[in-house]
């Protein structure tokens, strides 16, 4: 299904004006990375019988966003990276005025994925959009970002990275996992989606706070900007072992969920034990 998920944001590319802006939106998609968000959604949708592929141009909305966010995130303005899945970011391979031109471009591709696709009712790409631009806007990622910038530097409370991380990270996996119950007209299951994917996304950023700490660079693809930058994490706060305490703790309930959701045999939990078990 990943190889599906990449030759639909190929075609997308392929509908692009020829251009630097074409070439740039290329380097940031085509880049590597997991594709999980749009891989859960497909997942859900083939657990409930549907044709996953069917739905895969919308499903690459989640990868088209969450790119937008990674390009912005690593500007000099952000978090001032210089690697990203092992190459250097966008604004160091092309310019930083670019890098903002694509951003810009895939966020608003993003919502264009989901009201043209021909097997969607009015009815879900309005959910969807709802949803979606709820979970990422200015009371979603965007303000997740606005308290990542906040805290650098400053003494805060697990509560408060909490609620930073459920923002910055959590919310765009919810969405991925409740974009696919409404692609598959399961709206009553759409609230045990989102509190999975609660728990998925600060399992996630967790991991990724150990995995800093205890990774290099090299291993990890990415910059090691959180101590750079002085930002708090979970290691920072409460240590080591009560970091691998906490993602114990998330691990429970996302089992929980997994057994409500009746999904124990499924390719969702698939995907599930790979975020469990990756090293960068």
């Amino acid at each position: 299904m990943i190889k599906d998920i990449v030759s639909a944001l190929e075609r997308y590319i392929s509908n692009l004006e020829d251009s630097t802006l074409k070439e740039a939106t290329e380097y940031a998609l085509l880049a590597g990375g997991k594709r999980i968000r749009p891989l859960l959604m497909l997942q859900v949708i083939e657990h409930y019988k549907l044709h996953p592929l069917d739905y895969v141009d919308a499903a690459i909305s989640l990868e088209l966003l969450h790119t937008y966010s990674l390009v912005h995130d690593d500007l000099p303005a952000m978090d001032d990276d210089t690697l990203r899945r092992g190459k250097p970011t966008l604004h160091i391979a092309f310019d930083e005025g670019l890098a903002i031109l694509v951003g810009d471009g895939l966020l608003t591709d993003s919502f264009k994925q989901i009201s043209s696709h021909p097997l969607l009712t009015d009815t879900q790409k309005i959910k969807m959009i709802d949803v979606l631009s709820s979970k990422t806007g200015s009371k979603g990622m965007v303000y997740g970002q606005v308290l990542d910038l906040a805290s650098e530097k400053q003494s805060i409370s697990k509560d408060r990275l909490d609620q930073l991380y459920l923002f910055k990270t959590a919310y765009l996996l919810q969405a991925s996992l409740m974009l696919g119950a409404i692609a598959s007209n399961q709206i009553e299951t759409i609230e045990l989606w989102e509190k999975l994917g609660y728990h998925l996304g600060i399992y996630f950023q967790i991991q990724d706070d150990i995995l800093e700490h205890t990774s290099s660079p090299e291993v990890l693809g990415k910059s090691k900007t959180d101590d750079i930058r002085e930002k708090p994490t979970y290691v920072s706060l409460i240590g080591l072992d009560e970091s691998h305490n906490a993602l114990n703790h998330h691990e429970i309930q996302i089992d929980h969920y997994v057994h409500q959701l009746d999904i124990k045999n499924s390719m969702i939990t698939q995907s599930i034990n790979e975020i469990k078990k990756r090293k960068a």
